[in-house]
């Protein structure tokens, strides 16, 4: 609080010396006979001003745009696997190694709930796995390894592209079986069969496709789904609901189930729209940020304009009577009002374009999966910006435009 009074004392301050010190710079004379305010230095520095606000309000529009077209982009991106209709919950280790198999029974009684699988990770949620490194073909490569239940591929929607899925004598194999993502086995040229040195040998009984588990700032990874016969405590649940289902009961009905089997531990039932949330939280505050900036200039905008033209129509009183005197309409008045608005605008487009694409593209480039850089953006900016802008000038010129000639000459 201490700091944020100091910088505003600061920036008051700061703000009401320097007008204090161009305003008495003036000589006497000048300001006296009226024509201050026409003057060259005081209009070049008025549209200075107001030209900061146009370019700032146009950055700040075009940086809201595309985050907001990259947070889309990034909750549409084919992940390679069906998060709809998937609810998440963590459980203790102690109910998942007593009573795992009494869960999912209860859970099935509900007729809305089609399956229930488990994992070791709560996969799609970070930017990092369980890493292993394993030998192949006499290459060493690394990999995150998902320990999964056999019916996890299915539960989640991802299909087996080459080779077969898990089945449940996976889990009393001596050795682990392995299914890795298609970039996994593009690496290292692998193939159904082959033994992987790894901790314990394994072997690879199929493949999937481009499974995407980890956030869009980071490239494709390795990924192995791992079913072995070893007791791993695989606490993360992953339930599957029916197409169409109430989710709402269905929800009350997990709750009800794990509180009858463990009532003290803390659940939360999650989905994946949550999930994301959380992912991608830098980027939603990021947009919601930048969102907010973009008004205040806006407004900003908009309130400089304003004292603009109603500093200029008061200067123009004489010229606005004598051209309507020779015939100009309101329209016209109105035009000639707006035109030189109009072109600050648009030499503050083109200023700010440069500098809004670089700063964009450099954003762009911490994601390995990122929207384009849609052309459409740049000149939508620019509408809105004109659009508030011609919209001010003309509420406040048209009581100008439309007062009678006479008394603006008379009073002249």
């Amino acid at each position: 609080v201490l700091i944020t009074g100091g910088v505003a004392l600061i920036t008051g301050v700061v703000a009401g010396l320097y007008p204090s010190w161009y305003v008495t710079s003036f000589p006497p004379a000048l300001v006296l006979k009226g024509s201050f305010g026409l003057s060259p230095s005081g209009r070049k520095l008025r549209t200075i001003l107001v030209s900061v606000q146009f370019i700032v309000s146009i950055l700040l529009i075009i940086g809201a745009s595309f985050v907001q077209l990259q947070n889309d982009y990034m909750r549409s991106f084919s992940l390679g696997f069906d998060k709809d209709q998937i609810a998440i919950v963590e459980l203790s280790g102690e109910l998942y190694n007593k009573h795992h198999e009494t869960y999912v029974n209860r859970l099935k009684e509900f007729p809305d709930i089609e399956d229930v699988a488990f994992a070791m990770e709560k996969v799609a949620s970070k930017d990092g796995y369980s890493t292993n490194g394993a030998v192949l073909k006499q290459k060493e490569f690394h990999f995150f390894m998902i320990m999964t239940s056999p019916n996890f591929l299915r539960v989640m929607g991802i299909p087996v592209e080459e080779g077969r899925d898990f089945s449940l004598s996976d889990e009393l194999s001596e050795e682990p079986v392995y299914i890795f993502n298609e970039t996994a086995k593009l690496a290292v040229n692998m193939e159904q069969g082959d033994i992987l040195q790894s901790w314990i040998p394994g072997r690879i009984i199929g493949f999937t496709g481009n499974v995407k588990f980890t956030s869009l700032r980071n490239g494709e990874n390795n990924i192995a789904f791992v079913v072995s016969k070893m007791p791993y405590p695989m606490s993360v649940s992953y339930i599957r609901l029916k197409a169409g289902s109430d989710v709402h009961a269905a929800v009350n009905h997990i709750r009800k189930t794990l509180a009858d089997l463990d009532p003290a531990y803390p659940f939360d039932v999650q989905f994946y729209d949550t999930i994301f949330n959380h992912l991608y939280h830098k980027e939603e505050n990021l947009r919601s940020l930048i969102t907010v900036f973009s008004l205040l200039a806006i407004i900003i905008s908009l309130v400089g304009v304003f004292n603009l033209v109603v500093f200029d129509t008061q200067y123009r009183r004489k010229e606005i009577g004598l051209r309507k005197v020779h015939g100009a309409t309101i329209g016209e008045v109105l035009k000639m009002l707006n035109s030189s608005y109009i072109y600050i605008v648009l030499i503050c487009f083109v200023l700010a374009v440069p500098v809004g694409y670089y700063g964009i593209n450099k954003w762009l480039e911490s994601f390995a999966y990122k929207t384009p850089m849609f052309w459409w953006v740049y000149p939508l900016a620019l509408l809105i910006v004109l659009t508030i802008t011609v919209g001010t000038v003309t509420y406040q010129s048209w009581q100008a435009a439309n007062a009678n000639p006479v008394d603006s000459l008379k009073s002249e």
